[in-house]
């Protein structure tokens, strides 16, 4: 390859990898203040801290709210005297008719049973948020009456940096949604308005024998993506499409406008259908957002498949979510990043001094995988955590490796009095197949450990993935780079930092 062609290749590469590194770590304004990819990458609750909210079933309030309601209140104070019993170990106040029943005339206790019907509904709810996708989140039963949900706050960078409340707004309300709308109980219905107290359900549920038939009309609900816009899609059976039409287009007018909504217990889910118009697919789609879409997803999964909460949860507030910081401290993401920004340096820097101009071009490389994965991991959705950043280095010690293993295998050859073309030719043919055996099986590793695993394992494994395939692409990629790099200059052996041990013509 000629100079000049070699000169303009390298050229328009080095620019549009620094390009690229640049757009994905600096804002410049362009689309707002935060459009660089690495800072709109939400974290894990290890690097943002946790939301998390305490419900109480329904039946069941705290000592405090009783004492609030009662105070100077005699007539709700003797209400509450006859409904509600102090439970002292859980410093609760529960409703007497659910710690006792009446079997063959007799008052027995039923503490236990409503125990168990609240473990079962916290074994439910870690179901569903295990199906978010959530690098790390737990849900669990809290002095035997009380559950605790905890989720990561979805802070990125700049959210957890600055003091800005609207920014924190952003990411909180993400993290708002998901507890509101995850967390709630009931069947689904169509009503004829958005507030469940004021309307009247569109469809009677008449069969005795199936007092939740309406569910069985919906399939199951996804995400759709397509063209950077979300939708959520919701299936309809044969039986619910025909049913859903009869119930849109009951009154024969289709010049209303009136709109009918759709409901998860008591709760509208802000999703509606227009009365007079039938439907034409089985397939309905909601634009959304991503995060709203894949909440309502779960949601109706859930009830679709017969999955209902027993006890209704108490309602979530803003201001009963309480925001923790991470474990070891708000610094902690500043510690990490970096932490993994020297290590990328010293795997760049470092080959420089034993393979001088060629360890520029693995320097290359490792820019090049580095910003590839942070675009990967950005467009993915990916909650970045310190295992994931691990899973990453990982993909980029196997690229260092990769490429070490064959610049020894080549110096090998060039040891023998071999010139430089002739020898990177034999190293990179004797040193195929054993890069090729370990990109393969930590490739089918990453595969497996993806789709196996869940939250920050499955994570993990997706980020080895991208990070192993990438680490392949660009192990071709170096010996590319290499001869175009090295066709600039004359003395191949000083670029690639080789001792010349026979002398010859190159």
């Amino acid at each position: 390859m000629g100079k000049v062609k070699s000169a303009i290749i390298t050229a328009l590469l080095v620019s549009a990898i620094i390009i690229l590194t640049l757009f994905a770590t600096i804002s410049f304004g362009v689309s707002g203040s935060n459009d660089a990819f690495m800072i709109n990458i939400p974290f894990g609750s290890e690097l943002s801290g946790e939301a998390s909210v305490t419900f109480y079933p329904e039946g069941v309030i705290a000592e405090a709210k009783y004492y609030s309601d009662t105070y100077e209140n005699e007539e709700k104070a003797n209400e509450y005297k006859d409904k509600y019993e102090l439970v002292e170990e859980a410093d609760v106040y529960v409703e007497k008719d659910k710690l006792y029943e009446t079997v063959d005339g007799q008052q027995v206790d039923a503490r236990n049973k409503f125990i168990q019907s609240i473990k079962a509904d916290a074994e439910l709810l870690s179901e569903r948020f295990g199906e978010k996708g959530y690098s790390s989140y737990s849900v669990t039963v809290v002095d035997d009456y009380l559950i605790k949900v905890s989720i990561p706050s979805g802070l990125n960078y700049v959210q957890s940096r600055l003091d800005d409340v609207n920014l924190r707004n952003t990411a909180y309300s993400v993290a708002s949604h998901a507890l509101n709308y995850i967390t709630v109980d009931g069947a689904l219905s169509i009503r004829s308005g958005d507030t469940y107290s004021d309307t009247n359900a569109l469809y009677k549920e008449l069969d005795k024998s199936n007092p939740y038939k309406f569910n069985s009309f919906f399939k199951g609900a996804s995400v759709f993506r397509m063209s950077g816009t979300t939708a959520l899609k919701i299936d309809l059976t044969d039986e619910g499409f025909e049913e859903m039409n009869k119930i849109l287009t009951a009154d024969g007018d289709s010049s209303t406008d009136a709109s009918a909504y759709l409901f998860a217990g008591e709760t509208s889910l802000g999703l509606t259908f227009t009365m007079g118009t039938a439907l034409t697919d089985k397939s309905l789609f909601f634009q959304s957002t991503s995060d709203s879409s894949e909440d309502y997803a779960i949601l109706i999964n859930s009830i679709a498949h017969g999955k209902m909460l027993t006890n209704p949860l108490s309602d979530v507030e803003n201001e009963n979510i309480i925001i923790s910081s991470p474990v070891a401290g708000r610094n902690v993401a500043i510690w990490v990043g970096a932490a993994v920004l020297l290590v990328v340096l010293l795997a760049a820097a470092l080959p420089i001094i034993k393979y001088k101009l060629l360890g520029l071009v693995n320097a290359l490389m490792v820019l090049t995988y580095s910003i590839a994965l942070l675009v990967a991991i950005y467009l993915i959705g990916i909650e970045l955590t310190i295992g994931g950043l691990f899973a990453a280095l990982l993909g980029l010690a196997l690229l260092s490796f990769s490429n070490f293993f064959t610049f020894e295998a080549v110096r090998r050859e060039t040891a023998l009095g071999r010139t430089i073309e002739s020898s990177v030719k034999l190293g990179y043919k004797k040193s195929l197949f054993g890069i090729l055996d370990i990109h393969v099986i930590l490739i089918i590793a990453a595969a497996v450990m993806t789709l196996v695993g869940v939250g920050e394992l499955s994570a993990c494994g997706l980020i080895f993935l991208v990070g192993s395939i990438a680490s392949f692409a660009l192990y071709w990629f170096t010996r590319f780079m290499w001869y175009v790099m090295s066709s600039l200059v004359r003395n191949k052996f000083a670029f690639c930092g080789y001792a010349r041990e026979v002398e010859e013509d190159d």
